[in-house]
């Protein structure tokens, strides 16, 4: 610690790791190293760098010394290239999480080394299970500018050739040259307690220099607009609400998608 106090800005670079038929006993990261960063960061302002098969937990994420938390998962050999690049502002963060970081080991499946597992959650896991809280939702991911998302509007039958078409503009209102991956969730009214509430159905991956405005449009098919049901197939939903944003948690604008608004 005694270099961490000297210091004006401490990164502490952590991980973990897990191959085929070494699964991790818990979701730590390894030798200790939240305890590392709980020290540190009672004494310095703190970066962590991590580096994952997957999620971990970060008891010390909300504590006023973190600054940033960024996490890389297994980038291979060019991995230490990767992190001077965001580090020191060559290139702005463009990642979206995969999956959801738990804010605690109750919050996901709690893994064993030794007992069987039930995944008996059917489609109820990560963002869908609305008992689980996020630590980092799925989809998460923030980058060195920020965009705003225009209003969204429904295209008319001449204009669309999908189930269903929308448009909305979005715009880099920061600094930075950077990329946001737009997401659309549709929530479907009547699928019956079996569906999670929001579903991924689309997303798009923009890159934007600043004060630029890109249009969208985002395609519904008829797969996208249905949900499988045992016995039939899949079934289209009439019923159905757009929730479109920036991650799974960050939703910037819900659309209505049933007849009535068409």
């Amino acid at each position: 610690l005694r270099a961490a106090r000297m210091a004006d800005l401490v990164v502490v670079v952590a991980g973990t790791s897990a191959s085929e038929m070494v699964d991790r006993t818990d979701l730590s990261l390894y030798d200790g190293a939240d305890a590392l960063i709980e020290a540190v960061v009672a004494e310095k302002k703190t970066v962590v760098l991590m580096q994952t098969p997957g999620a971990v937990l970060t008891p010390w994420r909300d504590h006023p010394n973190v600054s940033a938390i960024m996490n890389l998962f297994l980038a291979g050999e060019e991995t230490g290239t990767a992190w001077a690049q965001v580090l020191f502002g060559d290139l702005s963060p463009a990642g979206k999480l995969p999956i959801m970081f738990p804010a605690n080991v109750s919050d996901t499946i709690r893994p064993s080394a030794t007992s069987p597992i039930l995944y008996k959650e059917g489609l109820f896991t990560s963002y869908r299970n609305p008992a689980f809280i996020a630590a980092f939702p799925f989809g998460h991911g923030l980058s060195y500018t920020q965009f705003q998302y225009g209003a969204p509007a429904l295209k008319t039958a001449h204009e669309c050739h999908a189930s269903i078409c929308f448009g909305l503009d979005i715009t880099n209102v920061g600094g930075v040259r950077g990329s946001e991956v737009m997401q659309v969730y549709l929530e479907f009214l009547s699928a019956g307690a079996l569906t999670p509430r929001r579903l991924l159905r689309a997303y798009r991956k923009v890159v934007l220099e600043p004060g630029k405005t890109e249009s969208i449009a985002f395609e519904l098919s008829l797969r996208d607009m249905s949900v499988y049901q045992p016995g039939a197939g899949w079934v289209k939903q009439v019923d159905a609400r757009a929730h479109i944003g920036s991650s799974s948690a960050d939703i910037r604008h819900v659309l209505d998608l049933s007849p009535s608004a068409r």
